[in-house]
């Protein structure tokens, strides 16, 4: 998701979560794979509909002896009646857990139903918008789907959903995956519509979703022909309320080309078709699979921006089809998103401007406490509450712009490319992605994910230069301040000579508090000055000047 469009803050705390199950950040259930969730939701037809009625039915492989499930269900959701494989169970549910007691069995698969009410105070936002209409839309990151719906909310345990959702007629309703069904319903139903859809890729919960609203669609069409992961093309669409037709197509007009961009240098699109929705979150966008969300003042504002429809989109690859195992990793979702999204800016609108988008991130990277007192990979993390903060976005995507100067292109492209196809609709760990990079650069990369992902911090650095004529070379005496451990670097440089040719250069710094490098130079005179870093792949401060002969 992206964050920017919102209020400005760093970390939120979200009181409802509830508490943790297992371990730091909760867990998958040991023995117990959900395999697909059939949510069926009734909205009465009233001016704001309140209590919301729910079917759901889980299945599940289990692969162990184990006697109960256990499903995140708020204290606050009313629980009716519970049944596994048609027979009824007996279940308790509080401090937001739903227990239920299993029949005796092993390597067998299980349907368990629920059927429960209540009106959800998160997850499913229910309110009117800016015109009066009452509005649903479901927003369950990181782990608040158990706000209304029992389900094993951890990103770990990835499932098909099917939504079978009955609405008031004057509202359509928007799903992951492809719509089969949107019909009248007949009899004393007259003025419903039961609406259906159904996902073929496993997801996680965050990003199962719904939306309910009095919408308009424009239609996009057909994208990135014969680079989906299913046949044909990428059906693209915008879910508006009317007024803010006129906006359309706007920024929308270049999803089509950041999807063919993307599968171009990953992988084949992975989802059923991509709708942009006019929302109700908590965030700017929503990377939900298959129907992103989109804060509703971005579209009233006409505020739209290249940059978070390609952040969105990006999510569609890291973080939906490739999904974190454990909330401590999440920048594989979000630094890549935040990476790719000024690769966009790179292939469209070039150098220049992908540099000022890496300066931008950097910045913000160093500008926020948290850089120094956390690692991009925290191990420390208990509360997923405070799980998005500038390391996981900025740090974490400047980071993967240094390995990519690290390796060079062609491996790095062609190591992402391999973690993609190796784990898409399943789960990874940096250890995962790391593994990647170093079968595509040949190179062991241990001190590169030591140093940026499980270190705090940054490098401040004070480079002395001068020039040796008679060796031909730049001399550099570099020096590590602060107290943290000094980093091993990979330092590039502009020299200039008195007859103004440049040559780039790059010299490998050792973690050492001082050290000093001789780096060859091939230009015909002196050298009269040195620009450092300037591809912007270095991040930490530093300050640089000549040496007086």
């Amino acid at each position: 998701m992206n964050v920017r469009a919102v209020a400005a803050v760093v970390l939120w705390p979200i009181a409802s979560i509830g508490a943790q199950n297992v371990g730091n950040t909760g867990s998958s259930r040991p023995g117990i794979d959900v395999l697909h969730y059939e949510f069926t939701v009734s909205f009465p037809d009233r001016p704001v509909p309140d209590t919301i009625a729910v079917s759901t039915v889980v299945t599940a492989r289990r692969m162990a002896r184990v006697n109960e499930l256990q499903l995140d269900l708020v204290s606050a959701m009313r629980v009716d009646d519970v049944s596994v494989n048609g027979a009824s169970a007996r279940f308790t549910h509080d401090a937001n857990q739903l227990k239920i007691t299993l029949p005796t069995g092993t390597n067998d698969t299980l349907r368990v139903a629920v059927r429960h009410r209540g009106v959800p105070s998160d997850g499913l936002i229910v309110r009117r918008d800016s015109l009066g209409f009452w509005t649903a839309f479901a927003d369950h990151f990181p782990n608040r789907a158990q706000q209304w719906l029992p389900v094993v909310d951890h990103p770990s345990d990835k499932a098909t959903v099917e939504w079978i959702v009955r609405a008031p007629s004057s509202h359509r309703v928007i799903g992951n995956g492809n719509r089969i069904e949107e019909s009248p319903e007949s009899g004393a139903g007259r003025g419903m519509t039961i609406t259906r859809w159904r996902t073929v890729q496993p997801l996680y919960t965050g990003v199962m979703v719904i939306g309910v609203a009095p919408f308009a669609i424009w239609e996009l069409g057909r994208t990135a022909c014969s680079l989906s992961e299913l046949p044909g093309c990428v059906d693209q669409s915008v879910w508006i309320t009317p007024d803010v037709r006129d906006y359309m197509p706007g920024p929308f007009a270049k999803v089509g080309d950041m999807v063919s961009l993307f599968s171009r240098m990953v992988g084949p699109f992975p989802y059923e078709k991509l709708a942009h929705v006019q929302s109700s979150t908590r965030y700017g966008g929503m990377e939900n699979a298959s129907a992103i969300f989109y804060a509703d003042g971005i579209y009233r504002r006409r505020a739209m921006g290249e940059g978070l429809l390609a952040h969105e989109i990006a999510h569609q690859w890291f973080g939906d089809a490739v999904t974190t195992k454990e909330w401590p990793h999440v920048w594989l979702s979000e630094g890549f998103a935040t990476y790719f999204a000024a690769l966009w800016t790179e292939n469209t609108r070039g150098d220049s401007a992908f540099r000022s988008d890496m300066m931008g991130m950097r910045t913000a990277a160093l500008g926020n406490p948290i850089s120094q007192q956390k690692a991009i990979v925290d191990r420390t993390l208990n509360d997923v509450a405070r799980v998005l903060n500038s390391n996981v976005y900025q740090k974490a995507g400047f980071v993967l712009h240094m390995l990519r100067a690290e390796v060079g292109d062609s491996a790095f492209f062609r190591g992402i490319r391999s973690y993609y196809m190796a784990h898409r609709h399943g789960n990874a760990l940096t250890s995962d992605f790391q593994a990647k990079l170093e079968a595509s650069s040949g190179k062991k990369l241990d001190w590169f994910f030591v140093q940026w992902m499980d270190r705090p911090g940054a490098p401040d650095v004070e480079i002395n230069w001068r020039w040796e004529a008679v060796r031909r070379q730049i001399v550099l005496t570099v020096s590590q301040q602060g107290s943290a451990a000094p980093y091993r670097l990979n330092l590039s440089m502009d020299v200039t000579d008195s007859k103004g040719t440049v040559q780039r250069v790059r010299a490998t710094i050792p973690a050492s508090r001082v050290s000093t490098q001789q780096v060859p130079v091939r230009l015909e005179g002196e050298a009269t000055s040195v620009v450092f870093d300037p591809d912007v792949t270095l991040l930490g401060k530093w300050s640089a000047k000549p040496e007086k002969q």
